[in-house]
Order: structure tokens, then C-alpha cells, then sequence
């Protein structure tokens, strides 16, 4: 199964995060030790200690977003040999998977993010705005409403994240009116823990500044392909860090995109990696078919992790749950040829049945986890099955070898 990591963006931040790798792994701590000796003040103290209002300041948290996910990918890299596919992020969490892949250095990704911190704070003293996602209401529809005269060029949207979720920013008080709105439409909305209008025209000057900035940074060769959230496709080289990144400022977060995009591409193994949940939970109320979704924000998480990827070896009992699953899920293949059904589901179910007798076999969880796909496309088992057959084996400590 193909494997892409997931860094997220401002607004995971709470307070702790980070201390369980701080706490047990050589590799995090070092890097906590590193962003402080940078930034000249204690990262660790002000993410384990700090006020929520300290870490909601976007010059504070975008350098401490970004320690704690780098902190957790290398403690993930320490702790299993990885090979993802893509690596994507979540706004600021795009410079993260780009320092994760080699394109920036973590000393001069953490500059970077400082100054675009500082930038962008200072674009919110000179323009108050904010950001709130809305729930239940179509993209188009939200378009519709960020057109009408009393809220033109005053909001905008700002990330589109989900089948669920869209993001908007702008005005403080014309999101106050504009939540009425959406409300009335029968929509949901959240105010996000962000202090400015990000991804914006607001932004503009800010971008601008960035681009320059970033053309000073030494910028070096990707050892893993990056999603643009900007296009929502790979970045062709590092030679378009400094547009791609600045346009990110000013333009629609394409995370849904992304989404779609390692789907389409058979990237079932989606691993969050940084503070929270925030992206894990988004990609959970897809009910994405067949995908196994984890979060690393704590040290249990990654031990979990660890066990469900069982190295080489796997035991019989854990191919016997492949078995179970398969024996179990109900049939909606009700109309097709019974023969014909019984022709494509017979090889798949005996190689099931011989792991399941197999005392170990290297390699294969791999096999099982294809034989057992195959199977529910047979059954014709809806995708929200489908994902909780599957999240129930993860669950269990048996996904396939990465």
C-alpha cells in the first residue's frame, strides 16, 4: 500500500503539544533544542507551558507548529524505515513536508516561517480579519453569498478542505453578519484559532514579502514529491518553492484537492504527522474507501503505528482477522451470476485461508490486505463498510507492511 504523510497547519496547536516526543525520543528533543537556539527563545517551554493565546499568535505558532512536526517525522523516520510516496501539507504545513523532503533546511524553514509569522501578523494589525470553516453548506453556495454587495471583496474563500468543509476569511465584522447568513442556509460554522484573514487578498503585501525572502533561501533537490496546495498537484522542482509558496498567502488552500489527488493515485496509507488530529478527523468524515488514516501526535500513536505494521513476520492469528473480515462482510452482489461470483471470490478466499494457517510470511499483510480488497469489491460492500472493515483491522495492530 502506498504511503503519503500529513503535516497540518495553523490551528492544531494546543497546549502540550509535543512533550510525549519530546519526552522519548533523541531525535524530537534535539530538534525542539535546535528551533530554540534559532529563535532565541524555549519552543518546548512555550508549547508544553504556554497560554493558548501565546500559541494562537501566528508568529509564535507557525515556528512551533512546524518544530513539532518536524520533531514527529523524525521520530518517525527513527523509528520505521519509510519510503511515502507524497508528502503533502496543510498551508503552513506545506513548508513542513518541503523541510521534511529535503527542499529546505529546518534551520532556514524555521527563519522562514518566523518571518512569514511576523508578516502576517503585521497584515492583521493593519486589516482585522479572521477565519471560520462552514459545514453543510455546497462551495458554490458559499461563493454565491461572498458575491452579495454587503459582503464583496470583504470575505472570500479561503480553503477549500472537504466534501463537508469550506474555510472563509475576511472582515471581523463582516464574518459576524455573514455567519447569520450561512446560518439561515442551514450551514454550521466555527470561528478557527488563527488571528488573521490567511490565504486572502489581505495578504497580499505579506506575499509579496515572502517571495523575496524566499529567493534568498538556498533551496536543495526533494528526496519525496510535495503537493502544491496552490495546485494541488506535484511541485515540478524546488525551483518553484518561492511561487508557489507566496501565491499560497493570497490564493484558495486546494486541500481537498490534494485529497483527491493521492486517491486517485491509489494512496491509501494516510499518516498525519504534527500536533493534533485536525487533518486525521477531516479525512475520517470523508469515509474515504479502503484508506487507513492514523495521527502520530502522541507516543502511543506512534507505537501503535509500529505494531500495526508488523516487521517482516506477522503471526497467523493476525491473518485470521483478514479471514474473519472477509467471511463475515455481507454480500450485495445479489444480481450477478453466482457462478460467476463464486469463480472471482475463490482464489482470493484461499489465499486468505492459507495465510491464516501460515505461521509467518514476509511480506504478507500485503497480500492479505489486496485478497480481502478484492473480496469486498466482489461483495460489492458500500464504501462506509468498507472503511470501517478496514479501520477495525487497523485498529486491531494489522495493517499491511508499508
Amino acid at each position: 500500500m502506498h504511503t503519503a504523510l500529513l503535516f497540518p497547519g495553523q490551528g492544531s496547536q494546543y497546549i502540550g503539544m509535543g512533550q510525549e516526543l519530546f519526552t522519548s525520543s533523541v531525535l524530537a528533543r534535539r530538534t525542539f533544542e535546535e528551533a530554540s537556539e534559532i529563535l532565541g527563545y524555549s519552543v518546548s517551554k512555550l508549547c508544553f507551558q504556554g497560554s493558548l493565546a501565546e500559541l494562537t499568535r501566528t508568529d509564535y505558532a507557525q515556528p512551533c507548529i512546524l518544530t513539532v512536526g518536524i520533531a514527529a517525522f523524525r521520530a518517525l523516520m527513527e523509528s520505521r524505515e519509510l519510503d511515502p510516496c507524497y508528502l503533502a501539507g496543510h498551508s503552513l504545513g506545506e513548508i513542513t513536508a518541503l523541510t521534511a523532503s529535503g527542499a529546505l533546511h529546518f534551520a532556514d524553514a524555521i527563519r522562514l516561517v518566523r518571518f512569514r509569522g511576523m508578516l502576517m501578523r503585521e497584515a492583521q494589525k493593519q486589516k482585522a480579519g479572521s477565519m471560520m470553516a462552514v459545514h453543510g453548506l455546497s462551495p458554490q453556495v458559499i461563493e454565491e453569498e461572498c458575491r452579495e454587495p454587503d459582503f464583496r471583496g470583504k470575505v472570500v474563500i479561503s480553503n477549500l478542505n472537504s466534501s463537508h468543509q469550506t474555510v472563509v476569511s475576511g472582515y471581523m465584522n463582516t464574518l459576524t453578519l455573514i455567519r447569520k447568513r450561512f446560518v439561515e442556509l442551514g450551514g454550521h460554522v466555527t470561528s478557527l484559532q488563527v488571528d488573521g484573514a490567511f490565504h486572502s487578498p489581505f495578504m497580499k503585501d505579506a506575499a509579496m514579502q515572502l517571495y523575496d525572502e524566499l529567493c534568498r533561501i538556498p533551496l536543495h533537490s526533494m528526496r519525496y514529491s510535495v503537493l502544491s496546495n496552490v495546485t494541488a498537484l506535484p511541485y515540478p522542482s524546488e525551483t518553484c518553492i518561492p511561487s508557489f509558496l507566496s501565491e499560497q498567502m493570497v490564493e484558495k488552500v486546494h486541500w481537498q484537492g490534494c485529497v483527491q489527488f493521492l486517491i486517485e493515485r491509489q494512496v491509501h496509507n494516510l499518516i498525519e504527522v504534527g500536533p493534533g488530529r485536525v487533518l486525521s478527523n477531516m479525512l475520517r468524515r470523508e469515509k474515504l474507501d479502503s484508506c487507513m488514516i492514523h495521527s502520530i501526535d502522541k507516543k502511543d500513536d506512534i507505537q501503535k503505528l509500529m505494531k500495526a505494521w508488523a516487521p517482516k513476520g506477522s503471526t497467523a492469528g493476525s491473518y485470521a482477522r483478514y479471514l474473519k473480515a472477509a467471511l463475515c462482510a455481507k454480500n450485495y452482489n445479489i444480481h450477478g451470476e453466482t457462478s460467476d461470483y463464486l469463480e472471482e471470490i475463490s482464489e482470493p478466499f484461499r489465499e486468505l485461508q492459507w495465510l491464516a494457517k501460515a505461521e509467518e510470511f514476509a511480506g504478507g499483510n500485503a497480500k492479505a490486505f489486496e485478497a480481502l480488497k478484492h473480496i469486498l469489491d466482489c461483495k460489492m460492500t458500500p464504501a462506509s463498510q468498507r472503511g470501517d472493515i478496514l479501520s477495525h483491522i487497523a485498529e486491531e495492530g494489522v495493517v499491511q507492511h508499508v
